[in-house]
């Protein structure tokens, strides 16, 4: 069929094209009407109309014409006159059946005595793209002879010009296609969410391929139950008909991993609406993590080329979803740390109020910090740890559950924390990774003194009467050098004294290139201490940091410990 086409500076390359070609035609033949009959799946017309009738005579789709003539004598056709051609009996009677008795009768009234070019388009791969039609209907310049070298001329130009479009357009449609799955990817990695991240799976392949449908299904390789994870527009129970009926293609698709496009058989189509189905595996290297499918109810709509898009789709969602995979499962067993070896509250210290803060980096279960108070020797003194290994993330709460323990190990039959760190030091050295070290103070409470060692760790505070002192530093962090020997110091504490044991998540915070420091921190608790609990403390130091520093970038631990009255 012939249909018109109309052109706008958004039309695609080919258009755009053909309507600079029609204004150079017209720049060198007499020309009344110019058109370009495009081939493809259909007949596209092309051009420039002096009259609405000279429109419809070429535009009609009246049958048999010009355009099918030449087209059928692989060369061009030239009649001197519309209606002298042995042809125009049809042509008459194609457009009055075409555009109706009256509106084919004058359009073939502005026709009739015209005269007529028809020459084909031709690539240098003897391709034929349409036809070139040119329409005189001036009686003193009649299109003629001497007027086809020019036609055939403009028509080899015409065809290396749309040669040409048709091959920006195929760059622009791939670079369209190509930011389109680049989109897809970015919302796709947008969330570590693995239910998130398979609901977006199925709405993307949805749009990328512009199916009406799309299911991910993944299957169990215990049971070998396929089990659906998102849809779209699927109720429970069409997902549940189309894994049935279509599971040999589920199999398949599964154990070839290959894509596939399936035809929907016509009591398919008939009962849930779907055509036509595509296949992909989502799979990357070994790993099968289920398989993508999308439907239309079109049986042509979705082709090969849709198939491909799926196919790159699956890639990048395989990727999506190891990504979730592997978070949950870090997130998984940094829960298991945070259960098994982080301590949840402080418990009772006799004659001691407490206050602690525990802040992993970014809202992590646990991190590299460490802390700790438990029951020593005969029960009346308590020791109390704050360290930091060096690092971030699964492996470095890791080490600091492997840190705790053996600190925790050692003090049961010792009470001079200096030994108690320096065997954790001989234990750690060639444990931990050659980057990682350990900070750590470890004190023994008793009820009116802390006796403490202090391997590299940033010095705690002691407040007493409105004024902050550092203590005491005794050596290397833990895992850097055989230590033969730490030193150890003790603190008499009387009723309102307090020790606060803090990591450098609190001190290193930055703003513009500036530290909060320890400085900082001295004041505030000097400032608060005396009418804030060491609960209280703790959560003001950790406001006053965040808000510093617009949040916290480290771990962060503090403990604080008042001698009641």
């Amino acid at each position: 069929m012939i249909s018109s086409e109309t052109t706008s500076p958004t039309a695609p390359w080919r258009d755009r094209t053909l309507c600079r070609l029609v204004e150079d035609v017209r720049a060198l033949l007499p020309a009344a009407a110019v058109s370009f009959a495009t081939l493809g799946q259909e007949t596209r017309v092309t051009g420039w109309f002096s009259s609405d009738e000279l429109r419809d005579a070429l535009c009609s789709g009246s049958g048999p014409g010009p355009v099918e003539a030449a087209l059928e004598r692989g060369r061009p056709l030239l009649l001197p006159r519309v209606d002298a051609w042995q042809a125009a009996p049809l042509l008459l009677q194609g457009l009055g059946a075409a555009l109706g008795e009256k509106r084919g009768r004058r359009a073939w009234h502005a026709y009739q005595s015209c005269s007529l070019i028809a020459c084909p388009i031709r690539s240098d791969l003897d391709r034929t793209l349409g036809v070139l039609v040119i329409v005189s209907d001036d009686p003193a310049e009649r299109l003629s002879s001497a007027h086809l070298r020019t036609v055939e001329v403009l028509a080899s130009l015409a065809a290396l010009a749309l040669d040409r479009a048709d091959l920006l357009e195929a760059e622009a449609g791939r670079a369209r296609e190509e930011a389109r799955l680049n989109r897809a990817a970015e919302t796709l990695s947008a969330s570590l969410e693995l239910d998130e991240v398979y609901e977006r799976v199925a709405q993307q392949a949805a749009a990328a391929t512009g199916a009406t449908r799309a299911l991910l299904t993944r299957v169990n390789s215990r049971t070998g139950e396929l089990r659906t994870e998102a849809h779209v527009d699927f109720s429970e129970g069409l997902a549940d008909r189309l894994a049935s009926i279509g599971w040999g293609n589920f199999g398949e698709v599964a154990r070839t991993r290959r894509p596939l496009l399936r035809r929907a058989d016509p009591a398919l189509l008939a009962e849930a609406g779907i055509g036509s189905l595509l296949h992909a595996p989502i799979e990357l290297g070994p790993r099968l993590y289920g398989v993508l499918s999308v439907a239309h109810p079109d049986p042509e709509f979705l082709d090969e080329h849709s198939l491909e898009l799926l196919t790159k789709l699956a890639r990048a969602a395989a990727a999506a979803i190891a990504n979730a995979i592997d978070f949950g499962r870090e997130r998984r067993i940094a829960r298991a740390l945070t259960l098994g070896f982080v301590p949840g509250p402080l418990p009772e210290l006799p004659g001691y109020e407490t206050g602690l803060l525990y802040s992993p980096a970014a809202n992590e279960p646990t991190g590299g910090d460490v802390y700790g108070a438990w029951p020593v020797g005969d029960g009346t003194r308590m020791a109390v740890l704050v360290g930091d290994v060096a690092g971030k993330g699964v492996e470095t709460a890791a080490l600091s559950a492997m840190v705790r323990f053996f600190v925790e190990a050692r003090s049961w039959d010792s009470l001079s924390p200096a030994a108690v760190l320096e065997q954790t030091n001989r234990m750690l050295l060639g444990r931990l990774p050659r980057d990682s070290f350990v900070t750590a103070f470890l004190g023994i409470l008793s009820p009116d003194s802390l006796r403490y060692c202090n391997a590299g760790h940033l010095p705690p505070l002691r407040v007493r009467d409105g004024s902050a002192e550092p203590l005491d530093l005794h050596g290397l962090p833990l895992g850097v050098d055989e230590v033969r020997a730490y030193s150890e110091s003790e603190l008499a504490l009387t009723a309102g004294d307090l020790v606060c044991a803090y990591t450098d998540g609190l001190v290193e915070a930055r703003r513009d290139g500036e530290i909060y420091g320890q400085e900082r921190l001295a004041t505030l608790l000097t400032r608060q201490a005396a009418t804030n609990t060491p609960a209280e403390l703790v959560a003001a130091m950790h406001e006053d940091v965040a808000d510093w520093g617009d949040g916290l970038a480290d771990d962060a631990v503090a403990l604080a410990l008042r001698r009641a009255a």
